[in-house]
């Protein structure tokens, strides 16, 4: 399993790594459709059949539109869209409405629809292209899920935006070993409240789910670092890292 993340930042910046969260499975396959989609060419994007959307926020679905409209002259179609009911329903009501943009899934290229949407629930795993998929609910300010993908004896999550707490452990837990964990932490530790507001990791937060956790994973992936406090967040996490092996993104 070669994991490409093609965007990470937790809002909009000139100099942020390849934009918003987007991560590439593997040639078909990517979870959210942030700003990193546009990382890829447009011959790669024409490869993409499959996207799992984690929620409906803004920054895990922006380039969604523009990248379902590149489809045109694609050999590969339909494309995909996971996702629970309460984010296709924003979708389609409030983007593919034909005012936002043209509602997609009733048109076609040639006798196949560009999209098609489908509808996730947590618990629910997915066999695709010799990953198993499987979604899991997590606690954030709209309904959203994290994704744990097996593939190649290798593990890798992703619990998407989110925060501490009894329900983000207990997912965590039954997950088993993991290889790879990919774990957001959006505002410096003096931003708890907006933390626990907005539903988001500080450092502080991130270091407690660790500790809650039966088994630690090889490996701790940081993402979803606010711009403005990205310099401030990274010289917290490089001072007091919350896991040896510890990469943030």
């Amino acid at each position: 399993m070669n994991i490409q993340v093609l965007g990470c930042s937790g809002g909009l910046s000139g100099d942020n790594k390849g934009g918003s969260t987007c991560i590439q499975l593997n040639h078909n396959i990517v979870i959210d459709a942030g700003t990193g989609l546009n990382q890829l060419s447009l011959a790669q994007m024409h490869q993409v059949r499959h996207v799992f959307l984690t929620h409906s926020h803004m920054d895990h679905i922006a380039a969604l539109p523009t990248f379902l409209s590149n489809q045109y002259g694609s050999e590969h179609l339909p494309v995909t869209v996971y996702a629970q009911a309460h984010t296709l329903e924003k979708l389609k009501n409030n983007i593919f409405n034909g005012d936002i943009w043209p509602e997609l899934s009733s048109m076609t290229e040639g006798p196949e629809p560009i999209l098609t949407f489908k509808e996730i629930h947590p618990g629910e795993c997915i066999e695709l292209e010799g990953m198993e998929i499987k979604a899991f609910a997590v606690e954030h300010s709209v309904p959203t899920v994290g994704y744990s993908v097996k593939s190649e004896g290798k593990h890798f999550v992703f619990p998407a935006d989110t925060i501490a707490g009894k329900q983000l452990t207990e997912q965590l837990n039954r997950l088993g070993h993991i290889d790879t964990l990919m774990l957001e932490c959006a505002f410096p530790d003096e931003l708890l409240q907006v933390a626990e507001k907005t539903k988001h990791m500080t450092p502080g937060l991130l270091e407690s789910t660790l500790k809650s956790l039966e088994q630690q994973p090889a490996e701790l992936w940081v993402t979803h670092l606010k711009p403005s406090y990205e310099i401030a967040l990274r010289k917290t996490l490089a001072t007091n890292p919350p896991h040896k092996n510890t990469v943030v993104l």
